[in-house]
């Protein structure tokens, strides 16, 4: 009998379902029940014998697939993979499963409630209101602004969509540019240089790998307008961060919204600064979305371990298509 392991320290989805589906296709399942991020090295326990993943942002270094060659696939809840050594993966031929767009919707509309949070004030009122402060703080509208996205993506685009009926003026970058979706939300193209010039509210969404770390520069924020605020729901370290700290504590710029952080979890350098709103990396956290990457997960498990079984009689040409789709190479 194969075996699969949840290592996400959160997975919502009933698992008497999932139980379920798995004991249909004969595969045990074990649960990480440490409620925390698992350390392979410290819970190798977990590991022995297992031939699926379910994954988080857990570390899969190249010393774990060489320590666990058992391993055949990884599906990730999620659509970021720099957790995982992608080349070791594939040198030891283990597959890596993501759950494509399906959190795009949640995190723009997180993007976009910290934005109105941000210019309206709402986080600092409600602070002071519970501290017996009654403090009217005057705010800004979004009606109008220049709003840059930097990465047009799932995500981004789903921001652009949602941000065109607010009446901005919206620009974009990314190194892949869909004309016929910008035409239609009248995203102007423009260079990483002129968004952060210009633009009124900076939202970022890219990948983090080589080319993407430490993109975000200190000249790029410090050239950023007065007044304006960085949203950053992609990565942690897309971004200089003491350099965005550094401008929000001299009032360079009016402030920001950060939902992920560094592996250790670790707020700094933000934890001593005002006008931040600051989220554990809960982006994706809706019951809509969680429930939909929980199955979709679990349905690339089951895909793949259907293409591997023997007396699997389906269409497997259909199968390797949509196993492809999701799959990063």
């Amino acid at each position: 009998m194969k075996k699969i392991l949840i290592a996400i320290d959160i997975f919502n989805t009933s698992k008497k379902i999932n139980m379920k589906i798995f004991d249909q296709h004969k595969i045990e399942v074990n649960y990480n029940t440490t409620n925390k991020e698992l350390i392979y090295h410290e819970n190798s326990n977990l590991y022995k014998d297992v031939d699926y993943i379910i994954a988080g942002l857990e570390e899969y270094d190249s010393n774990f697939f060489i320590r666990f060659p058992n391993v055949k696939a990884i599906s990730r809840i999620g659509v970021g993979t720099d957790n995982i050594d992608l080349y070791a993966a594939k040198e030891n031929g283990v597959k890596i499963f993501k759950t494509s767009d399906k959190p795009s919707v949640a995190v723009a509309e997180l993007c976009i409630s910290n934005i109105i949070s941000l210019l309206r004030n709402t986080h600092t009122m409600s602070n002071n209101l519970k501290k017996g402060n009654w403090n009217q703080l005057v705010g800004r509208e979004i009606r109008n602004m220049n709003v840059g996205i930097v990465g047009l993506g799932s995500i981004g685009k789903q921001i652009a969509k949602r941000l065109a009926a607010f009446e901005v003026n919206i620009s974009g970058y990314g190194r892949s540019w869909d004309e016929k979706f910008a035409g239609k939300y009248n995203v102007e193209k423009k260079s990483l240089e002129d968004i952060f010039k210009n633009s009124d509210i900076i939202s970022i969404h890219l990948p983090l790998d080589d080319e993407t770390k430490g993109l975000i520069n200190e000249d790029l924020i410090f050239s950023m307008k007065k007044d304006s605020i960085l949203i950053n729901t992609s990565r942690f370290a897309v971004i200089d961060n003491n350099a965005l700290a550094k401008s929000i504590k001299s009032k360079n710029i009016y402030g920001a919204a950060i939902d992920v952080f560094n592996e250790d979890r670790n707020i700094h350098p933000y934890d001593q600064i005002e006008n931040v709103i600051l989220t554990p990396h809960i982006g994706s956290h809706t019951l809509e979305t969680r429930k939909e990457m929980e199955i979709a997960a679990v349905n690339n498990v089951i895909n793949y371990h259907n293409l591997l079984s023997k007396d699997y009689t389906g269409e497997i040409d259909k199968l390797l298509i949509e196993i492809d789709r999701n799959t990063v190479k």
